[in-house]
């Protein structure tokens, strides 16, 4: 094979391959664009009814003041902020003193499992005590749970009684029960 060959068969394979991913980015394309047309053709649709379009149209899925009753919402942020000041006044003297506090919030399924994990306090963590608490909502898209994120203001005692300010973010995760909402989930400190 010439060199001149060489480089024919090079250049058209750059031409095949080229092809390809032309054709397959715009098949990509295509029913991307054919699919907002779908979508925009039915809220056409619906501004032509008038006063009868649905508020789904606007809802946003991770709203969760759009799909709970104010109530349910205020109850809510009651319940998480009680139980983050029950759950984090840790003392390494009663290391269970905080679960049995928080019990009242708690689902059943969620206070066992807190049950038995004993917790114990550590050198620099034997005893914390809250000072302030503020509630805020979050992100939430599963329309079973209402969210909260509580974050603690408080001091952290070492066993030598020395106090240090302490900073803890709580996302509490509560459920309905058949006695109300209840606590089924807390994570702390998670990451960005």
């Amino acid at each position: 094979m010439s060199v001149q060959q060489k480089k024919m068969l090079v250049f058209l394979s750059v031409i095949v391959f080229l092809g390809i991913m032309i054709s397959s980015f715009i098949a990509k394309e295509k029913p991307a664009s054919s699919s907002q047309e779908e979508k925009q053709a039915p809220s056409s649709e619906s501004v032509q009814e008038g006063k009868g379009a649905t508020i789904k149209d606007n809802e946003n899925p991770y709203d969760q003041t759009q799909r709970n009753t104010k109530e349910d919402l205020q109850s809510t942020k009651e319940i998480a902020t009680e139980f983050v000041r029950a759950f984090a006044s840790f003392n390494g003297k009663n290391p269970s003193e905080h679960i049995e506090k928080a019990k009242p919030y708690m689902s059943e399924e969620m206070y066992q499992n807190y049950k038995s994990q004993k917790e114990r306090g550590t050198l620099t963590y034997d005893k914390v005590v809250p000072e302030t608490l503020e509630t805020t909502e979050v992100s939430n898209d599963d329309p079973d749970v209402i969210q909260w994120n509580v974050i603690m203001q408080g001091k952290v005692y070492d066993v030598g009684g020395k106090s240090e300010p302490e900073e803890d973010w709580y996302l509490v995760t509560l459920k309905k029960q058949d006695n109300g909402y209840k606590v089924v989930g807390v994570r702390v400190n998670l990451p960005n």
